[in-house]
């Protein structure tokens, strides 16, 4: 039984690597660089249904072998396995450790007050800088736009926080859940690969330092989009997805149902 199940786990991760290949294939690329795609969405998708090891070696597999392929980037490879992993393997984890426990948490307060404290913690690096309490490195040219851009950034996850705290409000019980859940996956994976591309421009690439955050700047739009994305789709479509495959899906260990009527009885 251990070998069958172990056999029907790879079939289910391959499957979904597979799907993450082509998802990240699907894409739209953007003039500040990078691009929006579906492999994200994929790799949430994974962890929700499978479970955390499966959604994170889906994610990474299925993604990291499209730049290993496509543009025969061994680093990219590398790259896109563990901060694909990482997001795969935290919704699946969150989402199990919240449904298990039947846990009753206010998430659209969580999520605002993630995106307000984010918004006052930019907003006091702005006011520090303007009244001279912070002091940037002499190296930094250009420090007006330096500032700008981290604050401009700053505001944009903070809205994105927010927003999918709002609008998290007229949803299910479980959709309002794989917002949360998934919201948290994307805000870690988009706060890794900016410090992934950041190190990695300045110690693999040799660039400076004002160079390296430019470049790693430059590519946070398009990860800002698709994370965006991904949180939008996979919140309408992940319910009839569970109910769909639910009889078929034998690594999906949860009661999401019990889950959502145990919470409505309460």
């Amino acid at each position: 039984m251990k070998n069958q199940r172990l056999v029907y786990q790879m079939i289910i991760c391959a499957i979904f690597a597979a799907l993450a290949f082509v998802g990240t294939m699907v894409q739209i690329p953007l003039p500040s660089g990078g691009m929006i795609h579906l492999g994200n969405f994929i790799c949430v998708l994974a962890g929700l249904l499978c479970g955390p090891v499966i959604g994170g070696l889906a994610g990474g597999v299925g993604c990291g072998l499209y730049d290993l392929i496509i543009y025969s980037s061994l680093p990219g490879f590398i790259q896109y396995f563990i901060l694909k992993f990482i997001m795969g393997f935290i919704v699946g984890y969150l989402f199990r450790l919240i449904v298990n426990h039947k846990k009753k948490l206010p998430f659209n307060y969580i999520l605002m007050s993630l995106g307000l404290v984010l918004a006052m913690f930019t907003s006091l690096v702005l006011v520090f800088y303007n009244v001279g309490l912070i002091s940037l490195s002499k190296s930094i040219e250009k420090k007006l736009m330096y500032i700008i851009i981290v604050t401009v950034f700053g505001y944009l996850f903070s809205i994105l926080l927010i927003l999918a705290g709002i609008l998290s409000f007229k949803l299910k019980t479980i959709t309002r859940l794989v917002v949360f859940v998934t919201t948290i996956s994307v805000i870690v994976n988009i706060v890794l690969e900016f410090i992934w591309k950041l190190f990695y421009n300045m110690w693999i690439e040799s660039l400076t330092a004002k160079a390296a955050l430019i470049k790693a700047l430059s590519t946070m739009p398009s990860c800002i989009l698709t994370g965006s994305l991904t949180v939008v789709v996979i919140s309408l479509i992940y319910y009839r997805i569970y109910l769909a495959t639910k009889n078929l899906n034998h690594l999906n260990e949860i009661d999401v149902e019990s889950y959502m009527e145990d919470l409505s009885n309460e």
